[in-house]
């Protein structure tokens, strides 16, 4: 059985952290997968190895002196990642999509807002691109920080983005702006980059199939369309939040709406 564990060792000779040390180095040496943070260490793996860790850690945190240690035992069995989903990846493929995000624009960096779990952040960064992802939730982030290494991830919310003005080339909302406050929301996009994009599902009530009939398409998880961006909403949207609207591409399976900023260079 696979669990997670969270745990933190304490000297109990305040301020001697050589136990600490050792009890890392150790650790190291085990070759579970761990992940240190300022208060405490993560541990994931098979049941018995993860125990092993421990142990042994402790018992090399022991050797230095009198050492406390807590342990929080998570299963570690992640659900399946929506965002990640077969039939999702192929209705909304995310390398063609940062492509056409991208076209025309000569771009270093990028900004992810609504990242998710980092399946367009993964795409932007493979393409060679300094890739920050943003997102209010901590859990899809720490998903995010596991399965894509080449970007970086910052809690955050899209209508308050913690950035510079014109910090970004592009900002990119991956099917992520209908559950935002739109007109903030764009204008932050706007205020930090200088294209901004907006990835939306099509605008369509999905076919209900007879019964006994399946399809992956038509049973993909999507907002009701009332909660959907219709090309002429994003229109508005932008006109309102950014004074010009924005070059909408529309294709089978999805809308992207392209903003340029006249100030941006």
């Amino acid at each position: 059985m696979a669990v997670k564990v969270l745990f933190a060792l304490y000297p109990l000779l305040q301020g001697d952290y050589r136990a600490v040390e050792q009890a890392l180095s150790t650790l190291e040496a085990s070759g579970v997968e761990h992940r240190v943070y300022p208060t405490h260490t993560e541990l994931s793996g098979e049941e018995e190895a993860v125990f092993r860790a421990l142990e042994a850690a402790f018992k090399a945190a022991a050797m230095e002196g009198a050492t406390v240690m807590w342990a929080l035992f998570t299963n570690a069995c992640e659900a399946k990642d929506p965002f990640r989903r077969p039939e999702r990846l192929k209705r909304f493929p995310p390398l063609a999509i940062a492509r056409k995000a991208l076209e025309g624009l000569k771009a270093q960096s990028v900004l992810d807002i609504g990242t998710g779990t980092g399946v367009f952040a993964e795409a932007f960064a493979s393409l060679g691109l300094f890739t920050v992802g943003v997102d209010p939730r901590s859990d899809r982030l720490e998903v995010a920080r596991a399965k894509v290494k080449k970007a970086r991830f910052l809690e955050a919310r899209g209508e308050s983005l913690p950035f510079p003005d014109q910090s970004f080339d592009l900002a990119f909302f991956g099917l992520s702006l209908h559950h935002l406050d739109p007109i903030p929301a764009l204008r932050e996009a706007a205020r930090v980059a200088r294209r901004v994009a907006v990835l939306e599902w099509p605008f369509r009530q999905e076919v209900a199939l007879p019964e006994g009939q399946t399809d992956l398409r038509e049973q993909e998880e999507g907002p009701p369309l009332e909660r959907r961006l219709s090309p002429e909403r994003l229109q508005v949207l932008f006109q309102q939040a950014l004074g010009s609207p924005p070059v909408i591409l529309q294709e089978e399976d999805f809308t992207l709406a392209l903003w340029e900023n006249p100030q941006g260079i």
